[in-house]
Formats: structure tokens, C-alpha cells, sequence
């Protein structure tokens, strides 16, 4: 930027310092009798001299003046791309941060979700492993109580059975007892014959040997039945040491719950320990490649720039290169003009709108970015069509639109300039498939934009100045383009 001033003071000084001429004195001797030297030409001739080089030092003082604000201009452009390119990698960079942030938080919730789980599928394990447990106990008690139950049944079925053998026995004594008195009423019939008495009496050991059986038989039961209230007892026996089995299964159960909280406890600690671990890892690997991102960052940003500066010069050397071509193709248009017409004609356009102009353009300039992208949003609802003569980048091409505008704002002084480069570019308007009912939409997209962006200051001899000098360029271009 330093630079660039000098280089703008020093061409300052080249163009307003007078040049030293020795201008060829005429001695007497040294006209010719022959010739007639009129003194008033002379003296005409030398005051156009002056005039044109006057001219000449304004032109370039003017050109001077116009390269050092196009530079200024584009050195604000850089710097406003170079802010702007900064804010994007840094929200970039926040974006980046914010998702890693975003991941790191939803693993770290993924592994304490998987922790739960886990926790709550050992809880049910050890619920189930206590259930299952009880239920086999329960299991265990219930089936010895049944069998309790089924010994009580058929202890109670072999009473019943000695019962009914005792009540036939009773019948059969009183059988006994009736045939002893049928006996003894046969022996008052003893005439009746021995035989019959021996049957009697045969029928009577049977009787009492039948008696004496089932008397065996009935000692037998009640051993049997003896036995069975031994084997009950025995049972009842096992049945206390089975509840005394399960109270100590119950406690050694309850010692196993306390063994596996406590190991439950230690769990979460070292769970926990592992999971500050992971996080203090977690952390210093995010912030490691948050390092390694930056410096990628920085190191992506520095060859954009670079890359950048490099095109912007090669950009400005050729459009250097083109304004010099195109002021040198005006010099001798304006030169033949000049031959052709000594006549002035009339300005197009005064000074005041030129003024007026050029006060309001530096209004717009703080805010051009959203004046050209306020403009064409307008120019595409005017004319929905015109879109697809824009192919690139919109933001690239608001900058192209206010760089021109700028330009030919600050040429209107000596709009002759200019001509060549309006016409030209609306030649290459042409080729983009521009028609010229095209320029009218366009002007009213940008008076209405100058007017939104303006409010007040936007006045009516404000709009029609605007409005005499986009006439000035459209009819320009239109007749550059020839339509």
C-alpha cells in the first residue's frame, strides 16, 4: 500500500512539473526575404501547444488519479474477499469443531447407554439367577410336601383298610359266636349224627384257623402301619433339614447379593475411572486434530491467497494492459474528432448531474456487495428469462457489475474515454444472447436499487441524473453491439 501511494505521488510530480523545452530561438539573420512569417500565427501556434500540453498533463493527471482509485478499489475488494474468506474458514473451522464436539458427546452417550445396559441386563441376570433359585427351593419344598402328603394318603388308606379288616373280624366273631351257639344247639340235637357234628367242628377250625390269619395278617398291617409312621417321621425329619437347607441357601443367596453390589460398586467406580480416562483421551485427541486442522487450515488458506494474489495481479496487469489500449485508442479517436470537429458541441450531461452522480455512487460503494446482489434479484423478478444469460458465480459477477459501474462513474468527465470499452463490451453483450429491450429492464432494476439503497438521499434530480447517464451507457453499448 506504501508503494502504490509513492508510485502515485511520483507520477503526480512527473505530470505537474512544468517541462523544460528550449524552444529554437528564430535569429533575424535567419529569415529568408523570400518568406512571409506572420508573427500572430506563430503566436497562435504556440498557445495551442500550450493548451494541448495542459490538456495532455490533465489527461494524465486524471488517468493517474483513476488507476490509483481503481487500485484502492481493488485493494478494498481483496481486503473485504480476504475478510470474507476469513469468516468462512473460521465458521468452517467452528462447524468442524461443532460436529466433532457434537460426535465426541454422542459416543460418549452411546458408551454410557451401553454401560446401562449393561448394568441393567447384569441387574436382571442376578433377578433371574434369584428367581430361578426360589422358584427351585419352592419347587424342592412343594414336591417334598407332596410326597409328605401322598405318605399321610396312603397311611391313612392303610388305616382305613385295617379298620375294615378289624370290622370283618368283628363279624367274623360274631359269626363264631353264632355258630358256637348253633354248636352248642347241635349238640343238644347231638342225635343228629356225629358227622354232622365233626363238620361243625371242622367247619370251626377252619373258622378260627381263617381267625387266627387274618389276626397274623392284622399284626402284620400294624407293623407295616409302624413302619410307615417311622418312614413318616424320618420324612418329617428330612423335611426340617430341607427348610433348614433352605434358610441356609437363603443366606448364602443373601451374601452373594451383597458380594455382587459390592462387586457391582467396584464396577461402576473402575467404569467410571475408565470413562474419565477415555474422555481426558477423547479430549486430547479432539484437540489435537483441532491443532492439525487449523494448521491444514492455515496452510489451505495461505496457498488460496497466494493463489489469489497471484491471479488478482495477472487480473489487473491485463486490465491495466486493456485501459491503456483502450485510452490510447481514445487519444486518437479524440484526435480525429478533434480534426474533424473544431467545434465544441454541447456536453450530454452537465456537470451537476455528474457531481450529483458521483456524490451518490460513493454512498453505494460501502455496501455494494448487497447492492448488486439487490439488483439482480430485482432484474430476475422483473424478467424471470434474464437468469439464464448468467451462467458463473453471482457474487463474481456483482463484483464485475460495480467494478464497471464504478469505472464509467468516475470517467463521466471525459466520457469519450470510455466509448470504445461500453462499445466493445456491448459487442461481447451480444455473444452472452443480450437483446436490447434487455437494457430497459436493466435500468429500472437499477434505479429502483439506487433508490432502495439511497432512501432520502435519493432525490428526483438525483434519479435523473442516474437516468441521463445509464441512457449515456446503454445507448453506448447498443450502438456497439448494432442491433
Amino acid at each position: 500500500m506504501e508503494i502504490l501511494v509513492v508510485i502515485v505521488l511520483a507520477l503526480l510530480v512527473f505530470v505537474l512539473l512544468p517541462k523544460k523545452s528550449t524552444p529554437h530561438a528564430i535569429e533575424p539573420s535567419e529569415i529568408d526575404p523570400d518568406q512571409y512569417y506572420d508573427r500572430e500565427e506563430l503566436e497562435a501556434q504556440r498557445l495551442r501547444e500550450e493548451r494541448l500540453a495542459e490538456q495532455e498533463r490533465e489527461i494524465q493527471l486524471e488517468r493517474a488519479a483513476r488507476i490509483a482509485q481503481e487500485e484502492l478499489a481493488e485493494q478494498e475488494a481483496l481486503e473485504a474477499r480476504r475478510l470474507r474468506d476469513e469468516r468462512l474458514a473460521q465458521e468452517e473451522l467452528e462447524a468442524q469443531q461443532e460436529r466433532a464436539a457434537r460426535i465426541a458427546q454422542e459416543e460418549l452417550a452411546e458408551q454410557e447407554a451401553q454401560r446401562l445396559r449393561e448394568e441393567r441386563l447384569a441387574a436382571e441376570e442376578f433377578e433371574i439367577q434369584q428367581q430361578r433359585a426360589a422358584r427351585q427351593a419352592q419347587e424342592e419344598l412343594a414336591e417334598r410336601e407332596s410326597r409328605i402328603n401322598q405318605t399321610e394318603r396312603e397311611l391313612q388308606y392303610l388305616q382305613d383298610e385295617l379298620e375294615e379288616r378289624a370290622k370283618r373280624l368283628s363279624r367274623d366273631e360274631e359269626d363264631t359266636s353264632n355258630i358256637q351257639i348253633a354248636l352248642e344247639n347241635q349238640k343238644e340235637a347231638i342225635a343228629q349224627g356225629e358227622r354232622a357234628t365233626l363238620q361243625a367242628q371242622e367247619d370251626l377250625e377252619y373258622r378260627q384257623s381263617q381267625l387266627a390269619r387274618e389276626e397274623q395278617q392284622i399284626l402284620a398291617l400294624q407293623e407295616e402301619l409302624a413302619a410307615q409312621e417311622a418312614k413318616i417321621t424320618q420324612q418329617e425329619q428330612e423335611a426340617r433339614s430341607a427348610q433348614y437347607e433352605l434358610e441356609t441357601k437363603a443366606e448364602e443367596i443373601a451374601r452373594k447379593e451383597r458380594q455382587i453390589q459390592q462387586s457391582h460398586d467396584e464396577l461402576e467406580a473402575r467404569l467410571e475411572r475408565e470413562r474419565l480416562v477415555q474422555e481426558r483421551l477423547e479430549q486430547e485427541r479432539l484437540e489435537q486434530e483441532r491443532l492439525e486442522q487449523e494448521r491444514l487450515e492455515q496452510e489451505r488458506l495461505e496457498q488460496e491467497r497466494l493463489e489469489q494474489e497471484r491471479l488478482e495481479q495477472e487480473r489487473l496487469e491485463q486490465e491495466r494492459l486493456e485501459q491503456e489500449r483502450l485510452l490510447q485508442e481514445s487519444s486518437e479517436v479524440e484526435v480525429e474528432i478533434s480534426q474533424e470537429q473544431p467545434e465544441e458541441s454541447a456536453p450530454p450531461i452537465t456537470e451537476e448531474q455528474i457531481a450529483l452522480v458521483q456524490t451518490t455512487w460513493n454512498m453505494i460503494l460501502p455496501v455494494k456487495e448487497q447492492t448488486a446482489a439487490l439488483f439482480y434479484r430485482k432484474l430476475f423478478q422483473m424478467d424471470p428469462e434474464a437468469k439464464s444469460l448468467f451462467k458463473g458465480d453471482m457474487e463474481a459477477q456483482g463484483e464485475k457489475l460495480m467494478t464497471s459501474i464504478n469505472l464509467v462513474v468516475n470517467s463521466l468527465k471525459n466520457l469519450d474515454h470510455v466509448v470504445p470499452a461500453l462499445q466493445d463490451m456491448g459487442r461481447r453483450h451480444v455473444d452472452y444472447g443480450v437483446q436490447a429491450e434487455h437494457y430497459n429492464t436493466v435500468g429500472g432494476a437499477l434505479l429502483w436499487t439506487l433508490e432502495q439503497g439511497l432512501g432520502d438521499d435519493f432525490t428526483v434530480d438525483a434519479k435523473e441524473a442516474w437516468t441521463v447517464a445509464y441512457g449515456l451507457i446503454a445507448s453506448t453499448m447498443i450502438e456497439g453491439a448494432a442491433y
